[in-house]
């Protein structure tokens, strides 16, 4: 990246950091978040952080998960003194806190993710499609920066880059993700505790939601895609949260023949699209047929019908295309 250097100048030379997750936020973007903040501290400096939804429970373990602030706006919020705004996992700015683009104008925004679709929208912008989490880069940006990485950043550091890859089963997970998660458990993280945390810690009520979902599923287009939906009266209904639904739609892709995994969920004036493929076909672009985005192999959009009416448009967009790959052997 260029302006690297620069980038790491800028975090160290400022009084105040300003971290910022995504939307629905996940292991990746919490992780680093928990690492960053750490970091902060260790450095001298005043940090919060923000996010526009509120903080799932099953990462409540990371450190500093009580200093998450759920917000929609970040004006009003900070007097936009000296600082860095960090923004991770996220490809615009639509996906956080708004007023993100107002700041930008006074405070240095800087951009970290793994998106091939992101928007460029920070002062300094490091994008790697390369790396299988931000977590991963996170790590680097430390060892760049001659940071040390002590054993309480270590995981939340290996949190991110493991849950990012389905704990190292995800397509993404090369050799560069393996390094980086030994030499993390080299520094005190513990793989196990990690995953009992986030795997082996569901609710009985998630445990129903996902029953729920497992039995409307359907194949489609000669067993090549597998779909379900869920809607807010199936959450009521159940007891369970939309956090309980994590991880449902990779289910979903463990159907023999499947390449496409499809989540239709119902929301407040919409219906969310969780999308899952194996190779050689591209989630990202499936998605993009909605106006969402997201990686090749796991991407996301939303809907303004409801999740079967959404599942059946989106079928039949489906089938309209050949380039997508799913028609025909």
């Amino acid at each position: 990246m260029k302006d690297f250097k620069e980038m790491i100048r800028s975090l160290e030379k400022v009084p105040e950091w300003i971290i910022l997750a995504h939307e629905k936020p996940d292991g990746d973007t919490l992780g680093c978040g928990s690492a960053l903040f750490l970091k902060g501290m260790a450095l001298g400096k005043k940090c919060s952080w923000f996010g526009p939804d509120p903080f799932p429970r099953v990462y409540g373990f990371l450190p500093f998960s009580e200093k998450y602030v759920t917000t929609e706006t970040l004006e009003g919020m900070t007097g936009y003194g000296e600082m860095a705004v960090v923004v991770t996992d996220t490809s615009n700015p639509g996906r956080t806190v708004g007023g993100l683009t107002q700041v930008g104008d006074r405070v240095a925004v800087i951009n970290i993710d793994h998106h091939g679709d992101n928007s460029r929208f920070g002062t300094f912008n490091w994008v790697d499609e390369e790396a299988s989490s931000v977590g991963l880069m996170i790590y680097e940006l430390f060892l760049s920066a001659r940071w040390e990485i002590t054993r309480e950043m270590a995981d939340p550091l290996f949190t991110a880059v493991a849950t990012d890859t389905g704990f190292f089963r995800f397509p993404s997970t090369d050799g560069r993700t393996l390094r980086t998660a030994a030499d993390l458990v080299a520094r005190g993280a513990e793989p196990s505790r990690v995953f009992r945390k986030v795997f082996e810690n569901r609710s009985l009520a998630g445990l129903h939601l996902w029953g729920t979902g497992l039995s409307r599923a359907t194949l489609h287009l000669d067993g090549k895609v597998c779909a379900t939906f869920l809607t807010r009266e199936d959450l009521s209904s159940s007891g369970a949260t939309r956090e309980d639904t994590e991880d449902l739609v990779n289910a979903l892709l463990s159907v023999r023949g499947v390449r496409a995994a499809l989540l239709f969920q119902e929301d407040e004036g919409c219906c969310r699209v969780s999308i899952r493929t194996r190779d050689p076909l591209n989630a990202r672009e499936m998605a993009a047929l909605w106006g969402g985005g997201g990686h090749e192999r796991a991407s996301g959009c939303r809907m303004g019908e409801t999740p079967e009416r959404s599942l059946k448009a989106f079928l039949s967009r489906l089938e309209e295309l050949d380039e997508i790959g799913l028609s025909g052997n």
